[in-house]
């Protein structure tokens, strides 16, 4: 009995040392749409019904023609994270961290009026205060690009851009850099398109958000990166 004891303490030991020298969980982020909506000369929009679940951000890009636009989820206001005023236009990215999750309306109102359009998602496993660097840019040709951002304050970061256009009403052109084109394109009737791209790096650096062969247009580009959550032990 002795003996089992003792063999049962050994094993118990060399386990827990095993699993405490174990790596970190990767969290990697997840993307989900969540819905789009786009009109022209309106003083709101809304996307209906939205769930987040506890611990998700929501990112919301923006296309407006007064650049004033408030987001809102279940009355709880978004952070503006970065926005840049284009030639008639401007694009935005706003952000919501949710601690408890819930369900309730996305509402982007500007007291402007005109033409206005989101795109929203939900993002898994970034930190609560995730917002660390971000830039913006316009111009008028087939390449938009953000500019590139500060240098990240961390190896591991997740990247969320937003183009949006001042005629371009449908999708041309590649993502530069691996960025993945997120999955909703909207038009609003009257100014262009607004798309999204993303992806996570590994490294830190002082990233940019870029397309190329894109139909000439005025655009507006914006770049926001976050910390990602920190990993859980492996059990």
């Amino acid at each position: 009995m002795r003996r089992i004891g003792f063999s049962a303490l050994i094993l118990a030991t060399l386990l827990a040392h095993a699993c405490a020298s174990k790596p970190s969980a990767d969290l990697q982020p997840m993307v989900t749409a969540k819905g789009t909506v786009g009109e022209e000369d309106v003083p709101e929009v809304t996307v209906s019904q939205v769930t987040l679940k506890a611990g998700e951000t929501l990112l919301v890009s923006c296309l407006d023609e007064g650049g004033d636009v408030g987001v809102f989820w279940k009355e709880a206001p978004l952070h503006l994270d970065a926005s840049s005023k284009g030639s008639g236009f401007s694009t935005a990215i706003y952000s919501l961290y949710s601690a408890t999750g819930g369900t309730g309306d996305i509402v982007a109102t500007h007291m402007s009026g005109g033409d206005l359009t989101i795109n929203a998602y939900t993002i898994t496993n970034l930190a609560p205060t995730a917002l660390d660097k971000s830039s913006a840019a316009k111009g008028a040709s087939t390449t938009p690009s953000s500019g590139a951002a500060e240098a990240t304050s961390h190896a591991r970061e997740f990247l969320w851009a937003a183009i949006g256009y001042g005629s371009n009403a449908k999708l041309t052109g590649t993502w530069s850099d691996g960025f993945i084109a997120g999955t909703q394109f909207t038009v609003n009737g009257g100014t262009g398109g607004l798309e999204d791209g993303y992806k996570t790096v590994s490294a830190t650096g002082a990233y940019t958000a870029a397309k190329s062969g894109v139909d000439k247009d005025n655009w507006a580009a914006v770049i926001t990166t976050y910390a990602i959550a920190a990993g859980r032990p492996i059990r």
